[in-house]
């Protein structure tokens, strides 16, 4: 079966489980932890899966490139350079020739956030059948668990959100003094729009986050809709999109964060 088929189904059914047969959106396996309140199991699980991936697949690629010289480094190598050379590129066009500092933090966001998106395109729907049902019982889920992209969930969307906005302080510290960041970030002239530039800092990790969630969100509304009003084979007509639109989403994620972060630690940089 093709992937966006199954995850509409998937959905499509979890909806009619959940009351009456119709679509539901957003709907999430809650756990409480006391004294922090209510938070989105399924979505801690999932983003957790996500990570546990990457870091096999990066341990086996730096391991593989260590076994062989680096003039025969081959394929692997090629493939890890290449993912660096491209984060990189784009980083050293926002913010400039020192780019380095900043690679670690927008390379792992650029990467966390396409494996999210494009590991939702798998058939999970046969995962569903085989062993939904257990793990759910396994994890105490109230309902048979199947990947979606924790990307879809605005608390993770905010959350990343978040630690651009704090880099965003830190860099612009480190690189300008907490003086020199305040006084042309917060305190420059005109000072009557102090509160504008105070709500700038709360608008731009926002916009970040409804971007990345309500973008996510509503491809798989699109994809349910299409298997309910059209043919199978419409719906997996748009598995090359959705690969598209998931780079996509990881690029313009990093990307403005990567500029966030260059407006900072630029405003008062010697070299720019």
């Amino acid at each position: 079966m093709i992937a966006p088929l199954m995850a509409a189904e998937a959905a499509a059914g979890h909806g009619a489980e959940h009351g009456g047969g119709g679509i539901e959106i957003g709907q999430h396996w809650t756990e409480t932890l006391p004294g922090w309140g209510t938070f989105h199991a399924d979505t801690v699980l999932y983003a957790g899966l996500v990570m546990g991936v990457l870091l096999l697949v990066f341990a086996g690629l730096a391991t593989a490139v260590n076994k062989v010289p680096d003039q025969q480094s081959g394929h692997t190598g090629t493939v890890l350079e290449g993912i660096v050379d491209f984060v990189q590129g784009f980083i050293h066009d926002f913010i400039g020739p020192d780019s380095s500092p900043y690679l670690w933090y927008i390379g792992s966001i650029f990467v966390f956030v396409l494996t999210c998106n494009w590991l939702a395109l798998l058939p999970w729907k046969a995962w569903e059948m085989w062993a939904g049902g257990p793990l759910a019982h396994l994890f105490g889920a109230p309902h048979p668990l199947v990947y979606e992209a924790p990307t879809a969930d605005l608390n993770l969307t905010l959350g990343m959100a978040l630690c651009t906005l704090v880099l965003y302080w830190y860099f612009g510290i480190k690189h300008n003094g907490i003086g020199g960041f305040l006084g042309h970030h917060w305190f420059a002239k005109p000072w009557p729009l102090f509160p504008l530039r105070m709500l700038e800092d709360i608008t731009r990790p926002a916009s970040l986050a409804l971007r990345l969630f309500a973008n996510m969100t509503a491809g798989h509304v699109i994809g349910m809709v299409l298997l309910l009003l059209t043919v199978f084979v419409i719906p997996s007509i748009l598995l090359p999109l959705e690969l598209f639109v998931g780079a996509v989403q990881a690029f313009v994620f990093a990307v403005l964060s990567a500029s966030y972060i260059g407006t900072a630690a630029a405003r008062h940089g010697d070299h720019h």
